[in-house]
């Protein structure tokens, strides 16, 4: 594992940290590029990213906080001072979505339209930020004898499941499946939906490979909150195709494009 990747004179750099600021970048240049297609002016598109990041981060310590809040209740200092360790993805999606909510108001800009075009970029944010946790040893698996079982120097040198590297690889499916679905997306803020769907069997099945204290029906905590989300999910999908009335339903506005007449055949 290398969790300090080198050094710049007194400045050590984190590989988390490192591999949180190329996701918001990597994403960043995706989704501006993506911006038109969705109607949104590409300009909006930094100031966005900026305040869901900023957002997500902030959500996602917060919750790792409340999480471990018997840890961190007699150290306020130790609480809020981190080097992009001691997220939750949970925090920082929630989080993220309500600043992009509001940003989106200010804005006049629908959030649901947001929403979609920012879906599939923060699966493969997530992505970057498991390959953050495997170089930083974080966040491992439980002890195992699969061929490909690793150590992890922060916990101890027994061999585990490298549930990072699961994670990644689930990230990139979704990614994918995201991509796919966006033509064939049956209303606005599908794309959303889809991914809180996925994400929560992604991290319902990665927890099995993971040491968790089991709290119900011997599954853990993140495992109860995820089947939560999965079911949730799939209910806002039920109620929209039942409900909703097919004149109601707002439709994604699928970009045209011109054709010159010089490539256009006119048919009998």
């Amino acid at each position: 594992m290398y969790p300090e990747l080198f050094q710049i004179g007194s400045l050590t750099v984190h590989s988390y940290g490192l591999m949180i600021g190329l996701a918001v970048l990597v994403t960043a240049l995706l989704i501006y590029r993506k911006a038109p297609d969705e109607g949104i002016k590409a300009d909006y598109v930094l100031e966005a990213v900026i305040v869901a990041a900023v957002a997500g981060i902030i959500g996602s310590r917060i919750l790792y906080i409340i999480l471990n809040w018997e840890y961190y209740s007699g150290r306020p200092l130790v609480a809020f001072i981190t080097q992009f360790e001691g997220l939750s993805f949970y925090g920082g999606l929630f989080g993220g979505a309500i600043a992009l909510y509001l940003w989106g108001r200010w804005r006049e800009i629908g959030f649901l339209k947001l929403a979609d075009l920012f879906a599939p970029y923060l699966a493969l944010g997530y992505g970057f930020g498991r390959v953050g946790c495997f170089l930083n040893g974080c966040c491992y698996g439980s002890e195992s004898t699969v061929p490909w079982a690793l150590p992890i120097n922060m916990a101890d040198d027994v061999l585990r499941h490298p549930v990072q590297l699961y994670a990644l690889l689930g990230a990139l499916i979704i990614f994918g499946a995201l991509k796919l679905l966006r033509p064939v997306r049956p209303f606005v803020g599908f794309l959303l939906v889809a991914l809180f769907a996925f994400y929560g069997v992604l991290r319902f099945t990665t927890e099995f490979f993971r040491s968790g204290e089991a709290v119900l029906l011997g599954l853990t905590t993140a495992q109860v909150f995820s089947l939560t989300l999965v079911a949730a999910s799939l209910l806002v999908m039920a109620v929209f195709y039942y409900t909703v009335p097919d004149e109601k339903k707002e439709r994604p506005k699928v970009r045209q494009y011109r054709t010159s007449s010089k490539n256009s055949k006119k048919r009998d």
